[in-house]
């Protein structure tokens, strides 16, 4: 039954190019229109998505560099009031200690 489907697909097309050679020749030039439109269209999205990739990884370079200095300034505030308060830094790292040390055992 599909074979008798497309024998009459068939049929109907080469009646119809019989008819009007101008339908065929349109049809191939629609054809050969949606190629170009689905490639054009792929090399949109494709720059598009190679466009997003680099201001993603442009985002992620610029949030890694100020973490960096985040931490490096944190890191040296933490060495300074150490060695500014080393016996207060020593009494809250005993605190601490003792603190989780209780926690823990519950």
């Amino acid at each position: 039954m599909a074979t008798s489907k497309t024998t009459q697909a068939s049929r109907k097309k080469n009646v119809v190019a019989m008819k009007d050679p101008d339908i065929s020749s349109q049809i191939e030039i629609l054809r050969a229109d949606i190629a170009t439109l689905a490639s054009t269209v792929k090399s949109q999205a494709k720059m598009t998505a190679n466009e997003k990739v680099a201001t993603a990884r442009k985002v992620a370079a610029d949030t890694t560099d100020t973490a960096k200095v985040k931490y490096e300034e944190l890191t040296s505030n933490a060495e300074t009031q150490i060695r500014e308060n080393p016996l207060t830094s020593v009494a809250i790292a005993v605190g601490v200690g003792l603190l989780l040390g209780a926690l823990t055992r519950r």
